[in-house]
């Protein structure tokens, strides 16, 4: 929801004041030495999507969605995320129409949007098509009007003087719920279980899941799993949230990272490091989400094409999309959407731009769809000029992916250096560059270095093989 509460997390794992004594007490947890909880394949092999539903139309309805379930299953997404779709809150209301993330009632549909039948109608087609959906839970806090506030105070966190005291000081629209209360908790997975089982949906988004127990996200999720396989996402970056409760957590420090590099702020080296933080730091397997923009960051930080530019933008699409992880696109990226879309109130996103930009994730996701070696291991590749091109393969079986990225703003024309077996079959090889489909046979020096030019902020995705002559 916000991401202060993260601010912790977010050093521990990739800002550049990191603090040495907070990674070695992550890293005395040793949890790394423990192997994350096991990942539905359609998890691990996922594209998300999160749909804000105020402005992914005109209609800015369920009705809305569903209308353009087929065009989302072209671009080639596979797991639908929709923000809170329960009732607002109109006590100490924020905007016109208050946040998604101040809830009412977690067993009603936000009027907004449809009623209960339309957002079965909305499941029921999703699943046909293929999708998963999963939906946001604001498990850490409700609105002052909500039905648990009037009907169980008790279950509210309090100030000395008995108070009912808000999640946050900045976040007045919210009063905070106590999780020692074992009401709450038996409240809490009995509304989780309803939505999973009688409604068929197929996991939760889990709002500023650091401020809400773990044990109690431990004791959800083994309720949830005794009805369906489903997939749970930590908005957060807590190591041992991997053990038992969630799929995945997300990937602040990827984030943070982007638009320092697309800046020229920083060295490529930097992806390095933080990939090496989260190996030291988190479960064995561990799935990050990795992301380039979300509600959060457009609506208090910028689009990610005017942050970073339409170039950069795409430079970071590409790296989010093949980087070890589970990509996310924000609806509106593949429209080059520029607009902060606001949390309380209605502004739909102008779908008739971006063409570039659907093209691009149309090809990122059609690449992860086919190429099994985008959930495989990682590779680095050294190049001539590591300051400002980060190179990788990944690796899957016979099946071989090279990924070159240029986070200069001056042309890459240099080496990258490419032996086999761990990277190409042989010295003679087929590359063939999945996003222009352009194809050529190579025959290497015994050096290993394969030439190489990128544009300015430029890339390169190439599919190795075999030559066969």
């Amino acid at each position: 929801m916000k991401k202060h509460l993260l601010i912790f997390f977010i050093l521990t794992l990739g800002a550049s004041s990191l603090h040495s004594q907070s990674i070695e007490a992550l890293r005395a947890r040793n949890y790394s030495d423990h192997s994350a909880r096991h990942s539905e394949e359609w998890v691990r092999n996922g594209v998300i999507y999160e749909i804000y539903p105020r402005s992914f139309s005109s209609s800015g309805d369920f009705a809305g969605i569903e209308k353009r379930l087929p065009d989302l299953n072209k671009l080639g997404v596979t797991i639908l995320w929709l923000m809170p779709i329960h009732p607002v809150g109109e006590l100490h209301r924020k905007g016109t129409l208050g946040s998604p993330y101040s809830v009412r009632d977690y067993y009603s549909i936000n009027p907004e949007f449809g009623t209960l039948a339309d957002f079965q109608r909305l499941v029921a087609h999703a699943h046909r098509l293929g999708f998963h959906l999963i939906i946001d839970l604001v498990a850490n806090h409700t609105s002052w009007d909500s039905k648990l506030i009037i009907e169980h105070p008790e279950w509210f966190a309090k100030d000395s003087a008995g108070n009912i005291i808000p999640a946050n000081p900045d976040w007045t629209d919210v009063a905070k719920l106590d999780y020692s209360q074992p009401g709450l908790r038996r409240y809490m997975i009995d509304m989780m279980k309803y939505w999973v089982r009688d409604i068929g949906i197929d996991g939760y988004r889990c709002d500023v899941a650091e401020a809400v127990p773990t044990d109690f996200w431990d004791e959800a999720r083994a309720a949830l799993d005794s009805i369906k396989p489903v997939m749970m996402l930590s908005e957060g970056a807590r190591p041992d949230h991997h053990l038992k409760a969630f799929d995945l957590t997300y990937s602040w420090n990827f984030y943070g990272l982007l638009g320092r590099l697309v800046k020229g702020e920083g060295d490529a080296a930097v992806i390095d490091s933080a990939l090496h933080r989260e190996r030291a730091i988190f479960p064995a397997g561990s799935l990050r989400m990795r992301f380039s923009s979300n509600h959060d960051e457009n609506s208090w930080d910028s689009p990610d094409v005017i942050k970073l530019g339409n170039d950069g933008a795409m430079l970071a699409a590409t790296l989010v999309n093949t980087l070890p992880g589970v990509p996310l696109l924000y609806n509106g990226q593949e429209a080059g959407n520029v607009k902060k879309l606001p949390l309380f109130e209605r502004d739909a996103i102008d779908w008739s731009h971006g063409a570039d930009f659907l093209k691009l994730y149309t090809a990122l996701f059609a690449i992860r769809k086919v190429h099994p070696a985008l959930t495989g291991r990682m590779v680095r590749i050294r190049t001539s000029d590591d300051a400002h091109v980060y190179a990788f393969a990944r690796v899957s079986g016979s099946d071989r992916i090279i990924v070159a990225l240029n986070f200069s703003k001056e042309s890459f024309n240099g080496t990258m250096s490419l032996l086999p077996p761990e990277i190409i079959p042989s010295n003679h090889f087929s590359a063939e560059n999945l996003i222009d489909g352009a194809s050529e046979t190579v025959s290497l020096p015994s050096s290993g270095a394969f030439p190489l030019s990128l544009p300015p902020l430029g890339y390169r995705i190439l599919s190795i093989s075999q030559d066969s002559h």
